[in-house]
């Protein structure tokens, strides 16, 4: 796949709507990149811990020295809010909130009723299929799973997910974009439960729990051998 190298994250406005710890991260990912962004709490309770915890990311990984600044650098780009409309003008915005789905359909309600038609909308779902999300919003084609591990901001794993009805130049969009993220992407082409990482991951897990229960190998000798050798 080609790499688009003309891509510039100052210019490209980013919503972030869901502050937990996931949302704090993936908002400090987004910083650190130079993205300006808006960050949006529908919990009026995460507006208390957000940005202390996106400071704290920011203040390690400049001691960790994964970046140069410090963090009023970062923060001058950040909008921390309930106000949905702040959302206007993000070239994309991404939900993190409850795995519930009619919570995210309420979300998304809100997020659409503002973003114009041309922005992109994603999800961090790790457990809905993108399939059924897209199904809750106006224009399911620009919609599209950005599943991230935690810490966001410091590991390089993210799947970029199409659902059944979104426009596959729009996810390879999003998989160059998300280089600029510090990212080593994979594009899940086609929606399947628990896209990639999650189906290999749980396949190993079963296996590894079954060699120790019928006695073939302890934990530690099962954990040595995928640290060793898959990991």
């Amino acid at each position: 796949m080609m790499r688009d190298t003309q891509l510039n994250a100052a210019e490209i406005k980013i919503g972030v709507v869901g502050l937990g710890l996931m949302g704090c991260s993936i908002t400090t990912c987004l910083l650190m990149a130079g993205h300006p962004v808006v960050a949006v709490a529908p919990v009026s309770i995460d507006l208390a811990f957000a940005l202390k915890r996106i400071t704290k990311h920011l203040q390690r990984s400049r001691r960790e020295k994964l970046v140069t600044n410090a963090p009023d650098f970062y923060l001058q780009h950040l909008s921390i809010t309930e106000d949905y409309d702040q959302l206007r003008g993000c070239a994309l915005v991404i939900e993190c909130t409850l795995e519930n789905l009619d919570i995210k359909k309420v979300v998304y309600s809100k997020i659409e009723a503002v973003i114009d038609e041309n922005a992109l909308l994603a999800s961090n779902t790790s457990a809905i299929p993108i399939s059924i999300l897209q199904q809750q919003t106006s224009h399911p084609s620009r919609f599209f799973g950005l599943h991230w591990a935690e810490p966001s901001h410091t590991t390089r794993f993210l799947e970029v997910i199409c659902g059944n009805e979104s426009d596959i130049t729009k996810g390879e969009y999003l998989y160059e974009l998300s280089h600029l993220w510090g990212k080593e992407p994979t594009l899940v082409r086609k929606d399947i439960r628990g896209f990639i990482t999650n189906r290999i991951m749980y396949a190993m897990y079963r296996e590894a729990i079954s060699l120790v229960e019928q006695g073939y190998a302890t934990v530690e000798d099962v954990d040595r051998a995928c640290r060793n050798n898959a990991g």
